[in-house]
């Protein structure tokens, strides 16, 4: 996952890569040339970025007016731009937003600028429990621990076994009806494309984990999908289908989404 500070101009930093090719402003230099040579390999590569971007609207919605959850923990959150998840819940809905670079964080709370019911702090999405019992954080949640829970769009920069060690933290913590919504990224490390757009983040000291749905269901365990499944991201509700052309420079597909839940 990325680990170097956002405000590091000395070298290419993942996470102003995707707000550039978002069409974001947080970004140097080094980013818009990194981020360049990236959409010259994959054109469509920020058509399927704002993709990540509406699903996870959808889900915010989805999770709050579908769902009835009125409390929601984001992790590896990022910047909290204006098209962000917390634009997209129903009034009133508590969000804590996480990530694990304190310049992000602080960046992040300038950007909400104390808008009512949403916090954010700084933590490491491969340690879940670190940040569920701060007492800052259980104090907001009221004790609350029948939530929703996000990680979209990290997968990649996550190994297996860390992927384990944070369903099992989160199932355990949670309380019975929870949601766990998860995005799996996918690629394909020998089709050549792909792997010209892994070496690149591994240039920058990012290296990508890729994994089949089937191998991360296993991961996932003790969690279970519910009955919509793991859904491609490009049949996902509302979003824009890729055209034939640019399907093709994702041959894999792009990616999964998924409502896992916890029983009564």
């Amino acid at each position: 996952m990325p680990t170097k500070t956002i405000v590091d101009a000395s070298v290419p930093n993942a996470g102003r890569i995707y707000d550039y090719l978002l069409g974001g402003h947080h970004n140097f230099e080094i980013d818009r040339r990194t981020g360049d040579r990236i959409r010259a390999t994959l054109p469509a590569l920020p058509k399927v970025m704002r993709m990540f971007r509406w699903c996870l609207q959808d889900v915010a919605t989805q999770l709050t007016y579908e769902r009835g959850f009125d409390t929601i923990v984001d992790f590896a959150s990022g910047l909290p731009t204006a098209d962000h998840m917390h634009t997209a819940v129903a009034p009133d809905t508590k969000i804590v937003y996480s990530d694990r670079d304190s310049v992000c964080v602080e960046y992040g709370q300038e950007i909400l600028g104390g808008t009512p019911n949403i916090v954010y702090f700084q933590a490491d999405c491969r340690y879940p429990d670190l940040l569920l019992n701060r007492p800052e954080v259980q104090e907001f949640l009221g004790g609350k621990r029948r939530v929703a829970v996000i990680y979209w769009g990290i997968s990649m920069f996550l190994a297996d076994e860390e992927i384990r060690h944070i369903a099992q933290t989160l199932y355990d913590w949670t309380a019975p009806g929870s949601v766990f919504a998860f995005y799996l990224q996918l690629a394909d490390a020998v089709d050549p494309t792909s792997s010209k757009v892994i070496e690149m983040y591994r240039q920058m000291g990012e290296e990508l984990h890729f994994r089949s749905v089937e191998e991360c269901k296993e991961l996932m365990k003790p969690w279970v999908a519910d009955a919509k499944g793991w859904v491609p991201m490009e049949t996902w509700h509302g979003i824009e289908p890729l055209s034939p052309e640019e399907r093709q420079q994702f041959p894999q597909g792009v990616g999964y989404g998924v409502y896992l839940v916890k029983g009564e």
